[in-house]
């Protein structure tokens, strides 16, 4: 690593990082599109949740950030054990100093202090074929406790076709399955499905439902109450729809707002926490059909989703989601030898 380079907690300059992770993502993905994973208002919805700010880690030449690497503290359930985790996402590089030995050592560097702090396991999220997954793959043959946890692929929903063809880099093959398949077209939506957004008063009932991913997934999520509250709903970053019914909450769709940077900047919206268990199928199909028509309404262009596998998505294909042209990995980086991570079905976690 340049000798002028300083590893150290990050200092909170949020614009900065902002700008130097969409000129370095920008240089890989070329014309495609990407996500802004930096706006600083996700960010802040974050981060503000860190107590210890040693999880967020920078490399400085100066004034000038040139890395970044962010460890989100979670407590994670394993079967019937619960553990302490950490998700570790948003590792980005100045473009001009790739290859230099500094993710490696803003990596070796969280790692050192997930050990210190005695979490079980990191988990991490690489697209296939990213500059990322390359480097974890290399850590990984040099003896790393590296697990590869679960492949995951994205679905979506187009809901402004015009919009996205103006923005995404799609193939002429693409855009003529997505014409042929019909992804894009509208729906009839019920007026009577008992909708309506979030509300405080409606935590518990959420913290239920979302509480019961714990039984069903091999590896999940475990809530308190304030944090989840926080995760629902934030300014211009986190929104909940619920599906009310005789008085009660029987389901919640949530989802973050997300600019995807292509030939134009347009907002999509990612599915993040679902809980349909207590709605039978055709409500279900009629509450997702009424979400789309409400995420349309607030100017999205269309719905991405995960297949982490925790809740059956029979109701998001029978309204038109596809598979888009993407895939993940989750890998986990264990600490505590005894926990064992690999090839789970069932995952209740995040996607950052």
């Amino acid at each position: 690593m340049p000798s002028d380079i300083s590893i150290e907690p990050f200092r909170g300059d949020l614009e900065g990082l902002e700008a130097m992770a969409l000129s370095s993502w920008r240089d890989e993905y070329g014309i495609s599109s990407f996500p802004n994973l930096y706006r600083p208002a996700f960010l802040k919805f974050l981060f503000d949740r860190v107590p210890d700010k040693r999880h967020l880690i920078a490399a400085y030449r100066g004034d000038e950030i040139v890395a970044f690497f962010a460890n989100l503290p979670r407590q994670i359930q394993v079967g019937d054990s619960t553990y302490r985790a950490v998700l570790s996402c948003l590792l980005v590089t100045r473009k001009a100093l790739l290859r230099q030995g500094i993710a490696q050592s803003i990596i070796a560097a969280a790692m050192d202090l997930n050990r210190e702090l005695d979490y079980d396991f990191a988990l991490l999220y690489l697209e296939t074929g990213h500059r990322s997954t390359k480097l974890i793959e290399k850590l990984a043959e040099t003896g790393h406790p590296v697990d590869w946890v679960k492949k995951i692929y994205v679905i979506a929903r187009i809901l402004d076709l015009p919009r996205v063809f103006a923005s995404e880099d799609l193939k002429r093959w693409e855009r003529t399955a997505v014409r042929l398949l019909g992804v894009h077209r509208g729906q009839k939506v019920s007026p009577e499905v008992p909708i309506r957004e979030y509300r405080p008063e409606d935590i518990d009932a959420c913290l239920t439902l979302l509480d019961r991913h714990r039984k069903e997934a091999g590896l999940a999520l475990v809530w308190e109450k304030d944090d989840l509250a926080w995760e629902l709903d934030y300014t211009d970053v986190s929104k909940t729809i619920v599906y009310e019914k005789d008085g009660e909450i029987r389901g919640l769709i949530n989802f973050l707002y997300h600019e995807h940077h292509g030939k134009k900047i347009e907002r999509w919206a990612w599915i993040n926490h679902v809980a349909l268990q207590d709605l039978s199928g055709r409500e279900r199909i009629a509450f997702v059909k009424a979400f789309l028509a409400w995420v349309r309404e607030a100017g999205c262009v269309g719905v991405t989703e995960w297949t982490r596998g925790y809740y059956s998505m029979k109701p998001l294909y029978r309204a038109r989601f596809f598979p888009y042209f993407r895939a993940l990995n989750m890998h986990a980086w264990r600490f505590n030898p005894d926990v064992s991570l690999q090839d789970i079905r069932k995952v209740y976690e995040v996607q950052i």
